[in-house]
This record gives C-alpha cells, structure tokens and sequence, in this order.
C-alpha cells in the first residue's frame, strides 16, 4: 500500500522555491560567461588566456567553445 505523502510545510515550499531560483541563476551566469568566452575570443583572445580567465585549461576551453572563433556553437 502506498504511504500518504505529507504536504510541504511552509518553510520547505519556501527552500525550494529559493533552490530553484538559484539553479535559473546558475543557468543565467552560463549562459553570460559563455557569450563572454565567445566575444573575448572573437575579439582576437588566445585560448590560453580564455582558459585561464575560465580557471580552465586551453585544450578545455577549446573543447567547451569547439574551436569557434565566430561566437556561434
């Protein structure tokens, strides 16, 4: 027989609307560091330098931005 789920209290309904929030701004700050990424390689960056700007290795940012110089993936 199934268990009876308990309804979320108030301050968990809260938590976990604050979680999500937080995981929209994480999205949001991917989306804006990786248009930054592009730019910075458009505008003549080395992918040594992207890397170390992305605590990243250069052969890593090459790989995350596909050896795309242009800003589209």
């Amino acid at each position: 027989m199934p268990r009876t789920r308990r309804p979320l209290t108030p301050e968990a309904a809260r938590l976990l609307d604050r979680a999500a929030e937080a995981d929209a701004d994480i999205g949001m700050a991917i989306l804006k560091r990786d248009g930054y990424a592009r730019a910075a390689l458009a505008a003549g960056a080395s992918w040594r330098e992207v890397g170390a700007a992305l605590c990243i290795s250069p052969q890593a940012a090459h790989k995350r931005f596909n050896g795309d110089r242009t800003g589209q993936t």
